[in-house]
């Protein structure tokens, strides 16, 4: 047979045959159909089969429960049963006790306290504790607590709660350690229970003098300055007042006149009747009882000038030792022996500090012409200042007065501690915020006038609280918990768990929490990855749901 070519470009005949380049098998043509599906078709088809018999048997075992054999069996070792898996409670079924309550049984429950605010109360009821000895509540435990109780506002604990009956069971002791959980003791501790608010430190108003002239005059010399600490009676400054000078001259004048008629009436009337007429020696004594008032008057102007005199002791000396008197009157004899050298005028009106203080303010210069109007010093006494807090509207009926306060200023680490002397009436109606007055000691000085900061009043303070770690404390939506470890833990055999225990917290101190009511000391507490023992918690919730 001769072979047959064909020329590039051009198709063979439909009648001719095709040679494969690799087999001389010709191969067919067939019309209407493609050679090159049927053959992966049909070699397809075993694998098709198996794969159908594989799934028949595997949905035959499900039904029937089938079991892959352990490895142990596999290998023609000796046989062991595996253990049933609880998965709701993550443990083998056999010891999960919250299947199996028999295995572990609650004990008594004693519902919900009323007083404290916790369910299955440990302070009335210590046996439930978490403790191998059972404690013994003390009565300086129970009054610490009825402190805290009648200090803050009452419990969010939902009395129909149910938390407190769940207990987080493990499998074993290393499950713990694998889920990150971490524990810590229940301690005592101080705690301070403060309302924390802005004040400011003022001076205290009726320690403050502000001083002026009494008269109108000019400055004759100043004696102390901005910062300089005075005692009660010390001169501050000299005033040249002529009103003072004219009210010492009347004063003299008036003794004088009143010594000559007093002289002349006793005169008049020493004399026999008849041979003075009675209308003059009625007139006598009317003049005497006249210059009497004046001289009254004449006490009354230096008194109102700051310059009261004993009249008894003044009018037992005579003219020019009164003289003498008055011209310095009001003066300290430190100043005399200098204005004498000075030769100084009658008129000096001394302005002199009513208190002891130190001088914050001063508008005197020497040689000004003042009036009684100016304010020339302010002297304060700064041994005690006051603290003004402003206490939002619902706090106030916490507090009361004699209350313990603490002030910080602002940018300084030192504390002032006073105590509330006053508690306004009236409501700040922009800040909503009621005004309280605290008096603080001031010895060292270092409190200044309008100093800005964070104060707080004490509501509370003890020494020997019951405290945990912040992340021991939970909020579930319905009342607070903690995670407390079963007192077994160590046993052999014990199982593992946690009990959901209701607690009531108290003030926050830093890093750590009071616990009013609900642990004791000595206890075990989850403090680190407490999630999934709130993961189990929620789960129960949604499947009793």
């Amino acid at each position: 047979m001769s072979k047959t070519t064909t020329t590039p470009g051009r198709q063979p005949d439909a009648d001719q045959s095709i040679y494969s380049e690799k087999s001389p098998v010709p191969v067919e043509k067939e019309s209407g159909r493609a050679p090159g599906l049927l053959f992966p078709l049909l070699r397809g088809i075993p694998t098709i089969l198996v794969l159908a018999i594989l799934a028949g048997l595997a949905l035959w075992g499900r039904h029937h429960d089938w079991k892959l054999p352990g490895f142990s069996k596999l290998a023609g070792g000796e046989s062991s049963e595996v253990a049933v898996w609880c998965d709701a409670h993550g443990v083998a079924e056999a010891d999960c006790i919250a299947c199996n309550a028999e295995l572990l049984p609650k004990g008594e429950l004693y519902g919900w306290c009323a007083e404290h605010g916790v369910h299955e109360c440990i302070l009335h009821h210590p046996q439930a504790a978490q403790l191998d000895v059972i404690p013994n509540i003390s009565q300086d435990d129970l009054g610490r607590v009825a402190r805290a109780i009648a200090a803050r506002p009452p419990t969010r604990n939902d009395p129909g709660c149910k938390m407190h009956l769940r207990r987080i069971q493990f499998p074993s002791a290393e499950a713990v350690d694998r889920a990150g959980v971490d524990i810590g003791l229940v301690d005592r501790g101080p705690v301070l229970e403060t309302i924390l608010t802005t004040g400011e430190i003022v001076y205290d108003p009726t320690r403050v003098a502000q001083l002026s002239s009494r008269a109108s005059g000019t400055i004759s010399r100043v004696e102390k300055n901005v910062g300089d600490r005075v005692k009660q009676g010390d001169v501050l400054a000299l005033v040249d007042a002529v009103e003072l000078g004219r009210a010492k001259s009347q004063l003299v004048q008036s003794l004088i006149q009143l010594d000559l008629a007093k002289k002349v009436a006793e005169r008049l009337s020493g004399i026999d009747e008849g041979a003075v007429a009675g209308r003059r020696i009625e007139e006598a004594q009317s003049a005497a009882v006249e210059l009497e008032v004046a001289v009254q008057k004449g006490f009354e102007a230096l008194s109102n000038l700051g310059l009261p005199v004993n009249r008894d002791e003044l009018l037992t000396r005579s003219i020019p030792e009164i003289q003498e008197e008055l011209r310095l009157l009001g003066i300290p004899a430190s100043f005399q022996s200098v204005m004498e050298s000075t030769h100084l005028t009658s008129n000096l009106l001394p302005i002199v500090s009513p208190r002891e203080g130190i001088v914050v303010e001063r508008h005197a210069v020497a040689g000004e012409v003042v009036d009684s109007n100016k304010m020339l010093f302010t002297v304060a006494d700064t041994s005690r200042m006051w603290l003004l807090l402003n206490v939002r509207l619902e706090q106030v009926d916490r507090i009361s007065v004699g209350q313990k306060t603490v002030f910080r200023p602002d940018g300084s680490d030192c504390e002032s501690v006073g105590q509330i002397t006053w508690i306004s009436t009236d409501l700040d109606i922009g800040t909503r915020t009621i005004r309280v007055r605290s008096e603080l000691a001031n010895n060292d000085g270092q409190l200044r006038n309008e100093t800005f900061g964070a104060g707080g009043i004490v509501l509370r303070e003890e020494s020997q609280a019951i405290t945990v770690p912040n992340s021991a404390i939970h909020w579930e939506g319905c009342c607070y918990i903690a995670f407390v470890r079963d007192k077994n833990w160590f046993q052999e055999g014990s199982y593992k768990i946690f009990h959901t225990r209701s607690v009531r917290p108290g003030a926050v101190m830093g890093d750590y929490t009071e616990v009013i009511a609900g642990l004791l000391p000595g206890e075990v507490v989850v403090t680190k990855g407490s999630g999934i023992l709130r993961a189990e918690l929620l789960k129960g919730n949604l499947g009793a749901g």
